[in-house]
């Protein structure tokens, strides 16, 4: 039998039904697809998942959120990315179903458990990198006073998942001239201030907010007649506070404590002590922030024994990456060289970069 015209195209237009069921529905089962509690099942694609709330992106409906409580089944066209609830990552893979509170997934001879699992498709980790900034400070000055002086300060910091390092230095270079016509000194440069020092500090993180640390730190101050003093122990830090605008810890430990001194006939100091520790810094608005830090070695051996130095500064960037700052730097030391005071106050300011 020859079919007639109408026959031929109604034959036609159900082959086009057809094909374009088959491919709607091929369509859809390419997709991803999560079935929920209720037997409701939304395809598309599985963007994320993390804090116990799966993203799944519908190409109607956009983005869609589930909480995992309200997922019954799982099932993705292409392999995801695992990562475990300890932050461990899984090799791509796709999951075939959830069965039992466990992920069956494909290639793997063993299941992953729901509470095991993290994340599915995490954002890429970024690899830390050093970040701090370089200051410099100068003044010159010409008449009654006759002053001139130089400064620079660095300071960085690595902070990786486990661990942290923190380095820094400082020099500052200062002098006057004798403008005394009755000095025996007139017009001779005098030395006002010369002082270097540095230190180092490793964190080690124990949990998110304990960690354990090390800790070394080295000066030279000729006005104080200090030919070096250093500090070097280890001890053990807690972080109350660390958001986006602000951070404070604590730290407590012992440490080794020794000052040497650059007149000839005067005995070195060297005892145990206790180091007691905060630091606070807190972002005011997105250029300008605060730094304040506190620091104190009180002997084990001799209660008059006893130094501190707080710093508080403030720092304002003035374009991408140069900044403004100043600072008012206390340094005590309860038992001075010969002659010395106890305190010591500077007035820092200072220009520099960040990075």
């Amino acid at each position: 039998m020859i079919p007639g015209p109408h026959t031929s195209e109604t034959y036609m237009r159900h082959l086009f039904t057809a094909a374009a069921i088959a491919i709607f529905a091929g369509g859809v089962l390419a997709q991803d697809r999560v079935t929920l509690a209720n037997g409701d099942v939304l395809t598309g694609t599985i963007k994320s998942m993390a804090d116990g709330k799966l993203v799944i992106t519908s190409a109607l409906l956009g983005d869609i959120t589930v909480p995992m409580t309200n997922v019954s089944d799982v099932v993705t066209k292409e392999a995801v990315t695992l990562e475990t609830a300890t932050g461990d990552r899984l090799l791509n893979r796709k999951i075939l179903g959830l069965e039992g509170g466990n992920l069956k997934l494909e290639g793997a001879t063993t299941s992953l458990a729901m509470k095991d699992l993290g994340k599915i498709n995490p954002p890429e980790k970024v690899e830390p990198k050093w970040t701090g900034s370089v200051k410099l400070s100068a003044l010159w000055t010409d008449g009654n006073t006759d002053r001139r002086a130089v400064g620079a300060a660095f300071d960085a910091s690595l902070r990786r998942e486990d661990d942290r390092i923190s380095v820094d230095a400082a020099w500052d270079y200062s002098e006057d001239k004798d403008n005394d016509s009755t000095s025996a000194t007139f017009r001779d440069w005098k030395l006002n201030q010369r002082r270097a020092g540095g230190g180092i500090k490793y964190d080690y993180f124990i949990s998110k907010k304990w960690y354990v640390l090390v800790t070394s730190r080295v000066l030279g101050d000729t006005l104080a007649d200090i030919q070096l003093r250093y500090t070097g122990g280890l001890g053990i830090g807690y972080t109350w506070v660390e958001n986006d605008t602000t951070t404070f810890l604590t730290e407590a430990g012992l440490s080794y404590f020794n000052e040497n001194y650059r007149t000839p006939g005067v005995e070195s100091v060297d005892y145990m002590a206790a180091r007691v520790a905060y630091k606070l810094t807190h972002a005011f608005t997105d250029k300008t922030k605060m730094v304040h830090g506190v620091e104190a070695f009180p002997s084990l051996e001799d209660g008059a024994d006893f130094y501190m130095q707080a710093k508080t500064e403030i720092v304002t960037s003035l374009t991408d990456s140069m900044i403004a700052s100043i600072a008012h730097v206390l340094d005590y030391d309860n038992t001075p060289a010969p002659g010395r005071d106890r305190t010591d106050n500077r007035v820092l300011l200072s220009v520099g970069w960040s990075f």
